[in-house]
């Protein structure tokens, strides 16, 4: 097999980069609204549960060349965009929380392009079943 397209590279570090704001997020949102309503054990284990599906998505993506996960991964970010986004509809302050969310939600985006760039649909096409 030969090597990676620069672009899955780069999808594969925009991912992992994506993953670590989200938890970064994530527990700030936990500490400062849920703490008092959601166990933290189900929130850690829900949190875990969705970036084991983002790691299963990204290597079968990169590694195998899959894509049922590179569209089930642009379906699932599609359809979870709209929260990154919902700081800019609101009229209160631009917080720590809202500032993160949109760098997730860029991040996310812009790896999810990287998918359907001409050399990366070269080497999904050249993939030997």
């Amino acid at each position: 097999m030969e090597g990676l397209p620069p672009s899955i590279r780069l999808f594969e570090r925009l991912q992992v980069s994506a993953l670590v704001v989200g938890w970064a997020n994530a527990s700030l949102t936990y500490r400062d609204v849920l703490h008092d309503r959601v166990n933290p054990f189900l929130f850690a284990a829900a949190l875990s549960a969705l970036s084991a599906l983002v790691f299963v998505l990204v290597a079968g993506i990169s590694r195998r060349r899959s894509t049922t996960c590179k569209w089930i991964l642009i379906v699932l970010s599609a359809a979870g965009i709209a929260p990154w986004f919902t700081p800019l509809r609101h009229d209160g302050a631009f917080g720590l929380h809202s500032a993160l969310s949109l760098v997730q939600g860029t991040l996310q985006f812009g790896s999810c392009a990287l998918l359907i760039a001409g050399d990366s649909r070269a080497w999904f096409a050249s993939r030997e079943d």
